[in-house]
């Protein structure tokens, strides 16, 4: 069976960057979500710059509530596109705010291998990881927006997920070595 492999996990944990190198690694094409996704959210109806414009008057959280729609079409569409991918999933399209949305994204993930990454085992300290990153990036602020910790301890995403896997101060590299020793055999070419 060429199953998809699905990362999931907070922003800035490295899901893209592993995701790539795990792509390479067993031989299967990589797509991130955060880089294909804007035609399915103008397929919602639902576009970025609304996303951007509605964050500015009603603040970070409530847009991305009522962004959900959009969020669960592109992990639907993005699955049934790219079966047998490696699929990097983005913070947003894993963790939803209203069951229905996330009940709709477990349905779509049930015939993947979902991975979890998570920064650190400790959501304070792996809050203030990311946080840092996303200064360092000149992201947006999740962290004012409380996205972060929503993300970092989302038992949805526990759910979700087949497997944990802590990034810790492994490289990239090695996270993949991880990875690829917990995949099914079936996962390899």
């Amino acid at each position: 069976m060429h199953f998809t492999v699905a990362l999931i996990g907070p922003v800035v944990v490295g899901k893209s960057t592993v995701g790539s190198l795990l792509a390479t690694r067993v031989g299967r094409p990589f797509i991130d979500l955060d880089e294909i996704a804007d035609r399915y959210y103008d397929a919602a109806a639902m576009p970025v710059g609304e996303l951007v414009d509605r964050a500015a008057l009603v603040g970070m959280h409530a847009a991305h509530r009522w962004w959900q729609p959009a969020r669960v079409l592109a992990v639907e569409q993005a699955l049934v596109h790219h079966r047998g991918a490696v699929i990097a999933l983005g913070a947003g399209h894993s963790h939803f705010e209203d069951d229905e949305y996330a009940q709709r994204v477990a349905a779509a993930l049930a015939d993947a291998f979902v991975v979890l990454l998570l920064p650190h085992d400790d959501p304070c300290v792996g809050r203030t990881i990311l946080a840092q990153r996303c200064r360092d990036d000149d992201r947006p602020n999740w962290d004012a927006a409380g996205l972060l910790v929503e993300w970092l301890e989302s038992s949805q995403n526990r759910r979700l997920a087949d497997v944990l896997v802590v990034v810790g101060s492994d490289t990239p590299t090695r996270v993949v070595q991880r990875i690829v020793s917990l995949l099914p055999a079936a996962a390899e070419h």
